[in-house]
């Protein structure tokens, strides 16, 4: 567990402050200056915490970084899918593709150690465009879920035009057994620490992994225009299962769609939340800060 301490800013309107459950402060082609400008925008912001997502080693490297540099700022490291065509070769047992798979996941085994390191993400499948990649996609996350097995760590998802071989795949390599389960208590439903990420799949199947015990995270698409399906999985799922995300600099909410998107952003999606539960947006704020403090285990 990480302790939080306290900040010099007031609370919106007495609500908690608002959390970022899925950001790239570490984007790659941020320079150093812009970086540093965002972060100064968040710490005016009434964002409290924010998770600076990795999607390889480099930026896994950055993102502690980042954490390192500001008390709000916490990491999660891991290896997407779009970094698996590195490995190609490795189901066809290429030892030089082996090696490359297994340095990398040292590595980030290592960087996972740190304190401020709360999940193994993101990680996943993404078949979009047609990738020929999939052998090793699949491959990378099975390997990864174990990992997080093992440290007994948060998963953060990406999933793309592959949803049932995802859940196939997370059930298969034991993200959802009794034994993951026992090691998260603290929510009334069972609680495998498991977040579907920009989440895009229908209602019912959001209802099903919630059942096995994951956790919908939902960004900017709950406000678009033609965002109905993510707004219906908002309204079906109940509170207590959900966390509020930006995944900037990318899917910037209404009504600041098409520009980069930022952590402070985060208030579009919270207060579309909240009309679509038809709760208080500060009650809606509270919950879900309290969603995002207990499932990456950080102390208020």
């Amino acid at each position: 567990m990480h302790f939080f301490g306290d900040r010099p800013r007031g609370l919106m309107n007495g609500a908690d402050m608002l959390f970022d459950a899925h950001t790239h402060l570490n984007f790659e082609k941020y320079t150093e200056e812009e970086r540093r400008e965002l972060a100064s925008e968040i710490e005016a912001s009434e964002v409290g915490y924010i998770i600076d997502v990795a999607d390889c080693v480099a930026s896994a490297e950055q993102a502690l970084a980042d954490a390192a540099a500001y008390p709000w700022c916490y990491a999660a490291v891991g290896i997407h899918p779009d970094h698996a065509a590195c490995y190609r070769g490795i189901c066809e047992g290429d030892p030089e593709a082996e090696a490359r798979m297994e340095a990398d996941l040292e590595r980030i085994r290592a960087l996972a150690s740190d304190p401020k390191a709360m999940a193994i993400g993101e990680i996943g499948l993404d078949f979009y465009y047609g990738k020929d990649d999939r052998d090793e996609q699949q491959e990378l996350f099975r390997r990864q879920i174990r990992l997080a097995n093992e440290l007994r760590m948060p998963i953060m998802i990406h999933s793309r035009d592959a949803h049932q071989l995802t859940l196939d795949i997370l059930k298969e390599e034991g993200a959802f057994s009794d034994e993951r389960i026992s090691w998260f208590p603290g929510r009334p439903g069972p609680d495998a620490r498991v977040q579907m990420h920009c989440y895009s799949g229908s209602p019912e199947l959001a209802e099903e992994y919630v059942k096995l015990g994951a956790t919908i995270s939902l960004g900017g698409p709950i406000t678009f225009k033609n965002g109905k399906k993510a707004a219906e999985v908002a309204r079906q799922i109940p509170i207590g299962y959900l966390l509020s995300e930006t995944d900037a600099p990318y899917m910037a909410p209404e009504p600041l769609r098409g520009r980069p998107n930022k952590s402070p952003y985060i208030e579009h999606i919270v207060r579309r939340m909240a009309v679509l539960k038809g709760m208080d947006y500060d009650e809606a704020a509270r919950i879900l800060t309290e969603n995002g403090l207990r499932f990456f285990g950080i102390e208020k």
